[in-house]
Formats: C-alpha cells, structure tokens, sequence
C-alpha cells in the first residue's frame, strides 16, 4: 500500500484510520464505496471488511461481478441502513451541481453508522492551482485532463453551500482538510511527465513512497487541496481528533525538493539519449596538470565506442616530468556514469598510487557517479608532485532503463547512510535527554539539600539566639540570687534558722 500512487493514499489511508478508530474488537463493516471504478483500492487497505462497489459505469468484464454493481448514487435502490459505512472519495465534484444535495440524501439514507466523502472544494487557491496542473497536462499531450476538465465543467463544490444543508438536514458531520495545495500541484506535475516518459515510472513511484512514508501525516490543514467530510449518525464522532496541522521537518521538505530536482533531471537527461544510446558527439577526455592548471594542450580525448557501453582506457605518462593533479570528463553532458578500475602507477616502483577524488558530481555510490549539470568531472587530487607511468580506467555509460535504476539505487544506499546517521543521532539524542534528567534529578536533590541545610542553619541560629537569651536570664537570675545572699535579711534568715534549729 505504501506504492499506491500519493493521491490515491491521500483518500484511502485516511479512509482506513477513520473506519479502525471505529472498529472495536475486531469487528467488521459492510461497507459501499461509490464510484471506485475498477481498481478495487479500498479492499487492500480494509481487508477485514466486506465490501461492494458501485459505479455508474461498469466495464463488460465487470458486469457479472458479485462485488460490483452498476448504479446511480444520486438514487440508489438499496434499504436505509443497508450498509454500516459508505464511501465516496472524489466523486463529489464530480456530480452535476443540481444533485449534490440529491446525492448527500442517498449516502447518508443508505448507510446505518457513518458516510466518509472526499473532495476538493472551492476556493481560489485551488482553482489556480487546478488550472495549472491542467496547463502541464496540456502542454505534454495537447488535451485537458479528463477529470480536471469535469471540474472546470461542474464547478468545484463550496464548503459553505455544503455545511449549510448539513445543519439544514440536522446531520451531524466533521470537514478535515487533508493535502498541502503546493506539494499536489508539484507532485501532480512530476505524474505527468512521468506520463509522458514511462521510463520515469520507477523514479515517480520513489516519489509516492517518500510522501506516503515521511509526509502524509504532517498534510493536515485548513487550507488545503482536499476536505474529508464524515457524516455520521450515532452522537459525537472523535476520529482523527489529534490530525491538526503540524510543521512539517525541514530535513523532510528538503528532501522532496532534492527528489523533485532528480526527477526533472532525469527527465532532461533522456533527451540526450537516443535508443540506450549517449548522442555520437560525445566524448571522454582525460586532463593532466603538472603545474600549468588543466588546459587543452595536456589532454586526451576518447569517442564512446558505437553500440558499446563501457569504454577502456589506458594512457602512457612516462614522458610527462611530474603530475599534480589529473581532471577526468566521462561525458561532454549531464548523466549517470561509471568510473572503475582506476589505477595509477608509480613511474619507478610501478606501485598504485593513491589519490583523493573530487569533483562536481552531485552523488557518489560505488564508483557511479551522478551529475546534474553538463561538463561534468572527477578531479584525482594527488597531494604533491608525482612521476607516473600509466593510468588505467574504465568509463561506462547507461541505458535510459539504467539511468533511472541507477538514479534509484544511488538515492536507497543514500537514504540507508542517511537512517544509519538519524538512527545513531536518535540514540546519542536519547543518551543527552537522560544526562539532562540524571542532571535534573541530581538538581533536585541537590536543592532539596540544600533547602535542608538552609533549614537546619535557619533552626540553629534560632537555637542559638534562645540559648544566648536564656544564658542572659540565667545571669540575670544568678546576679538577683546572689543579691539575696548578700542582703542583711538573708543573713538574718540564717542566724534565726540556725537559733531554731533548722
């Protein structure tokens, strides 16, 4: 399901989390999807449910189909409450404006708990962005596109014409807004060109897969392409309660973008290859500074030899007196090419030599190289001076089939390095958050203690401020005792008591 082509999964994947918030206990749903046509989506990402299709139209071979039944959703013949869930995902704008309410009426009749519709709604955003979606499509096949044209024709539907008749009916409904507006019109446009290059199909299936792996659950938002309206009948409905816009990474956008400029790439790359073929012009040309920078005069050229891909290369250099740098040209053009089995020998020893490579390529994976722009070239950085005997090489070009595969292999062994270093990033991440509570929580006791001995200091200066005033009343008794014993009626007090006896 993840393949399934980014609009596609736009309306299904939504469809499947709203019907599995509702599904309690493994329980399973009869359900109607109106207008599907022949594909049968809805079933692959709902396999636990029971589901019939129906469509206006059927193909002959469909006609019999126990799944399938050909009828008008605007009047269907069916009970109310025949089925627990009704579908119907972006076949809205496509029902003449004096139906959609006859049509609303019917799903929501004939369905027992909740209808799901999808649809792009009016605003002028997406009409503009419709109308140049459509332009792309017309300029590569010289026609409207079939179901944008019926949108132009039946006029997109309004959200406040449709809300309005839902409070009129007293039906209960949730609108979400699903599809950034700018990533459709983008990658509606790349579908196209894929259209017209079948060879592309595998790069634009790449594509689809990022959106529907990394972008699809941030696409929610007010603003956008397409509205998920929920009829439901049974009180409160709490899908997709959390599906509130939210911003969108920027390593992710920056991605799109890289795999966006990738395809267009490649799409111009195959206008310059003729039958598998780079056009008969071109050429390899090997560059040797050995102090004068890398000029005409110290180069070699090779042609690519007819109706063979790789092209061997072997060059004396005995009687150049020092090299520094040596610049390699697999192409005159922009492209995917292989540079291998380069070996540089020691004039003397006879021994490899090695080099550092650089270059204007824009991706490297196991020596083929990538580059997006024409004049393409790897430089073999030597680091000093040397005395070379000869240098070897094979340069290898692709088919159009091999330039995309190539493409794509390339971009996987990236996006592998790539969730290797988000993956180590993530744990050293997890390793900093718990130095930070190990940190906080030694804080926290480090405060408490502190709080304490604050206390207990606080409790000894009082201590000893009561022990200095009792000291000072002690002495103040002791002075008023002894002013007692020295007093003439204490003295008298004694000779009677010894007179008496006692």
């Amino acid at each position: 399901m993840i393949n399934t082509l980014f609009d596609q999964y736009q309306r299904y994947n939504n469809v499947r989390n709203i019907i599995n918030e509702l599904r309690v206990d493994g329980e399973t749903f009869r359900i109607l999807e109106v207008g599907a046509n022949e594909h049968r989506n809805l079933e692959k990402f709902l396999p636990l449910d029971n589901i019939t299709y129906l469509d206006i139209q059927l193909p002959e071979e469909l006609i019999d189909d126990p799944n399938y039944i050909l009828g008008d959703a605007t009047n269907m013949s069916f009970s109310d409450n025949e089925y627990d869930v009704i579908v119907a995902l972006d076949v809205f704008e496509h029902i003449p404006e004096e139906k959609r309410n006859q049509f609303i009426d019917e799903l929501y009749r004939v369905s027992s708990q909740i209808c799901v519709i999808t649809a792009p709604f009016h605003s002028q955003q997406t009409v503009d962005a419709e109308s140049r979606v459509n332009t792309v499509y017309k300029s590569l096949f010289n026609k409207n596109f079939i179901w944008l044209e019926e949108h132009m024709d039946n006029g997109l539907p309004k959200p406040d014409i449709l809300t309005s008749y839902l409070d009129s009916k007293n039906i209960s409904y949730k609108m979400i807004g699903h599809g950034s507006l700018d990533i459709w019109e983008r990658l509606m446009g790349i579908h196209f060109f894929a259209a017209n290059n079948p060879r592309l199909g595998l790069y634009r299936q790449e594509i689809d897969k990022f959106y529907n792996s990394y972008l699809f659950d941030y696409d929610y938002m007010e603003e956008s392409y397409r509205k998920i309206v929920i009829l439901h009948k049974n009180g409160n409905l709490n899908v997709l309660e959390e599906k509130v816009s939210k911003e969108v990474p920027i390593t992710i956008l920056k991605k799109l973008e890289m795999m966006e400029r990738t395809f267009y790439n490649l799409y111009s790359m195959m206008d310059k290859i003729i039958e598998g073929n780079l056009i008969s012009e071109d050429q390899i040309q090997i560059f040797l500074d050995s102090g004068q920078g890398f000029n005409e005069s110290e180069s070699q050229s090779y042609k690519f030899k007819d109706k063979e891909l790789t092209t061997h290369i072997s060059i004396d250099l005995r009687n150049i007196n020092g090299i520094q740098n040596i610049r390699i040209d697999p192409s005159n053009y922009s492209g995917i090419y292989k540079v291998e089995n380069l070996k540089l020998f020691e004039a003397t020893s006879n021994e490899l030599i090695e080099y550092e490579v650089i270059g204007n390529f824009n991706y490297e994976a196991s020596n083929i190289y990538l580059f997006e722009k024409d004049d393409p070239n790897i430089i073999l950085n030597l680091g000093s001076e040397l005395y070379i005997s000869r240098l070897e090489l094979d340069v290898s070009k692709f088919s159009e089939d091999e330039v995309v595969k190539q493409v794509i292999n390339m971009l996987l062994s990236k996006e592998n390095e790539n969730i290797a270093i988000d993956q180590d990033y993530k744990k050293q991440l997890m390793r900093l958050e718990e130095l930070h509570s190990e940190m906080e929580h030694l804080r926290v006791i480090n405060n408490g203690m502190e709080a304490t001995v604050e206390y207990l200091t606080e409790r000894i200066k009082v201590a000893e401020n009561e022990q200095q005033r009792l000291t000072t009343v002690l002495l103040a008794k002791e002075l008023e005792i002894k002013e007692i014993y020295d007093s003439k009626a204490w003295k008298f007090v004694v000779r009677m008591r010894k007179m008496l006896g006692k």
